[in-house]
């Protein structure tokens, strides 16, 4: 019995050391693990594809096949190497739903495909990529759609406000030829006022002179009349107050003139003012529209693809 009990045990041992050879290799058969602590390094939502931290210096090529695993250690999604660089590789675009299920820092595993499976994932990566280009085309294409209708939009504010700005432009002009107008005759009747004060200032100013030279000539004598001098001093005075007043009223029409004056060329600031907001309108609208020509342009050609 010791002898049956010994060849029971010797065979129990070859059947776990060709378990222990063979079971590697039907798990290698299955996948291979790639470099220790490989893990998604960031995804791309746009291109729904995912990238990894190593590249064509580790000796990654586009014939390996990788899958991610969850946290239970399932697969989630299957990929090949579609864009190498020295120290990156990015997949193709995974299935919808698969890339949904993928997080960054989520464990990478190489996997071992036989043929016809490595080039189905190829095929399927490659009609997705179709896909996805169609849906990027669409969806650019609703985007200008969009970005067309609001251009027009703008373009139609801007030719209303523009219609505005020139409809204020004339208003002005007509206020300003009134104002003109209006000032004009202000102005020449002041004006006419201002020259008779003048002729009357003249007047008291030789009045004055005469007054004067009276005074000087009768200071020249050897005994000089004070009262009569006082008399014509006490003249001068007041043709000199009479004088003055008539430069304070001179100044006062002056004064009206300038303002006068001054009114139109406040009309006339605006009227710049309000063409020079025409030529940045008539200059936005033009970018626009060039924005719009490409535009259209783009739309056109996404549209024969």
């Amino acid at each position: 019995m010791g002898k049956c009990q010994s060849s029971h045990s010797f065979r129990v041992i070859v059947f776990l050391l060709v378990l222990g050879l063979f079971c590697p290799l039907a798990w290698a058969a299955g996948q291979v693990k790639a470099p220790d602590g490989l893990v998604v390094d960031f995804t791309n939502r746009e291109s729904r594809s995912i990238s990894l931290r190593v590249g064509s210096a580790d000796g990654i090529s586009a014939k390996m096949n990788f899958a991610v695993l969850d946290s239970a250690g399932r697969q989630i999604a299957e990929f090949f190497p579609y864009e190498i660089m020295t120290d990156r590789f990015w997949s193709g675009p995974l299935d919808q739903e698969n890339f949904a299920r993928v997080r960054t820092g989520d464990p990478v595993i190489r996997i071992n495909l036989s043929e016809s499976e490595a080039t189905r994932l190829r095929e399927q990566f490659h009609e997705r990529m179709v896909l996805l280009r169609e849906e990027r085309r669409k969806r650019r294409l609703e985007l200008l759609g969009e970005e067309k209708v609001d251009l027009e939009e703008q373009i139609n504010e801007l030719d209303v406000e523009s219609v505005g700005l020139k409809n204020d432009i004339k208003s002005i002009q007509e206020e300003l030829k009134r104002e003109k107008s209006l000032s004009k005759r202000h102005i020449d009747d002041r004006q006419e006022q201002i020259d008779e004060l003048r002729d009357e200032r003249s007047e008291l100013t030789t009045e004055r002179e005469e007054l004067l030279d009276k005074r000087d000539t009768l200071l020249r004598r050897s005994s000089p009349p004070q009262d009569r001098i006082s008399d014509l001093n006490t003249e001068v005075a007041d043709l000199d107050r009479e004088i003055g007043q008539f430069n304070l009223e001179i100044d006062d029409l002056r004064d009206d003139i300038r303002e006068l004056r001054e009114e139109s060329r406040e009309l006339e600031e605006e009227i710049r003012e309000v063409r020079e907001e025409q030529r940045e309108l008539d200059l936005e609208r033009r970018e626009l529209e060039l924005e719009l020509n490409e535009l259209e342009r783009e739309l056109k050609e996404l549209q024969k693809k």
